[in-house]
């Protein structure tokens, strides 16, 4: 099974599924670390403990993770039909109910659907006590629904969760609820999964394979979830390979710059009979040292500078903006050969998209005040051809 190149960049290669369930009105968390080694998955850790609202720090809390809730807070109603409009089978299993009070993921089998609804309150809560602990969830899941990411993997005709039994004969009931510690272990395509890990291990399969077939709005909050981790993901690697090209660059510069001296030294042997011409030789020789030196300084100051700027602008990006380009000292214009690289020094060029206009405002007046910027231009603001409100902004750093 090959995953995008690019995934693997954003993502990393290790991913953690927590899986919040109740047994006997206690609740409990089920953690589980996968690897990816070659075209192979592996588990390197697992837990399964009570739930303190924090966690433990043996877990690695940069990598990304998959929440599965599965707790007393959630309610799972199985109901015949699978339409595809969420709303019938919504009014079917939960009439008369204000949605927007809830999120909602269904499971649809082949006569019967799975509809799993939980309070907004309560979910957002969860996901804002990990955010407070540092921990970016790139994926969310209620109940037992992500089993379902397991069905093509699995010739059991039946799989047993923490306290659930997940039965894919539609005859009887598809989930069957008990109040005692069920134990098994699974071979999930080569791979052996106890059942106290296996809804962390299906919503981190639904990650790696970035689809499923189940619909409501919690799987758009997920998918929103997983793109906000991205995009987070993307500045903090994008950061460190933007400072190696211009690392990069300064060092060309550096040898271009020592080869010339070299040069220099040489013809400096061959004028030694010439008072003027050994002059003209010591000048170049200062002249080149100077820019040696300037490009040591620079390259110290410029490597702290771009941190510290792109990192404090970086820290106010609300969620409504996505940005798609940040250019730190951009070129003054086109790479030519023989031609010096000119860029314009001080400056930071932001492009993007953002779905609130007001979000976008604020935080534009928000890096006019850091201390760092002396000026922030909107270059450009306006609908591109897929409706989407883009923009670009150019700033001046003092």
């Amino acid at each position: 099974m090959k995953l995008p190149y690019l995934n693997d960049i954003l993502l990393g290669k290790r991913y953690i599924g927590i899986e919040h369930f109740s047994l006997n009105n206690k609740e409990m968390i089920s953690v589980l670390l996968i690897e990816k080694e070659k075209a192979a998955l592996v588990i390197s850790k697992k837990d399964k403990v009570s739930y303190c609202e924090t966690l433990p720090d043996k877990w690695d809390k940069t990598l990304p993770f998959i929440l599965i809730i599965n707790t007393n807070q959630v309610i799972q109603k199985e109901v015949l039909g699978i339409e595809s409009q969420d709303e019938k089978l919504l009014q079917k299993g939960f009439p008369n109910t204000n949605w927007d009070e809830f999120y909602i993921e269904i499971w649809r089998l082949k006569t019967k659907s799975i509809v799993v609804i939980s309070r907004k309150i309560y979910v957002d809560e969860l996901l804002s006590n990990y955010h407070k602990q540092g921990i970016g969830i790139a994926g969310i899941s209620l109940g037992a629904c992500s089993i379902v990411e397991l069905m093509n993997y699995s010739e059991r005709n039946e799989l047993l969760t923490n306290h659930q039994t997940i039965s894919w004969s539609e005859e009887t009931s598809i989930i069957t609820s008990s109040t005692i510690d069920l134990e098994s272990t699974y071979d999930i395509n080569g791979l052996l999964v106890k059942n106290c890990h296996i809804l962390a291990f299906a919503g981190i399969l639904r990650l790696l394979l970035n689809r499923t077939e189940n619909t409501g709005n919690l799987i758009a909050h997920s998918n929103y979830l997983l793109g906000s981790y991205k995009q987070q993901s993307f500045f903090s690697k994008g950061l460190k390979i933007m400072l190696g090209i211009l690392v990069t660059i300064l060092l060309i510069n550096f040898f271009v710059f020592t080869h010339y001296f070299k040069l220099a030294e040489e013809t400096s042997e061959s004028l030694l009979l010439s008072k003027s011409s050994v002059e003209d030789v010591i000048k170049t020789k200062e002249h080149i040292q100077a820019k040696e030196q300037k490009i040591k300084n620079v390259m110290a100051i410029t490597a702290s500078q771009s941190s510290l700027v792109i990192n404090e602008i970086t820290k106010t990006i609300p969620h409504s903006i996505l940005l798609t380009e940040l250019v730190y000292h951009p070129l003054e214009k086109k790479i030519k050969i023989e031609e010096p690289i000119v860029t314009q020094e001080k400056t930071v060029i932001i492009s993007g998209t953002t779905i609130d206009n007001t979000a976008f405002t604020r935080w534009v007046e928000t890096i006019d005040l850091l201390k760092e910027v002396n000026l922030v231009v909107i270059t450009h603001f306006g609908k591109n051809e897929q409706n989407e409100t883009e923009f670009s902004i150019k700033l001046k750093l003092k």
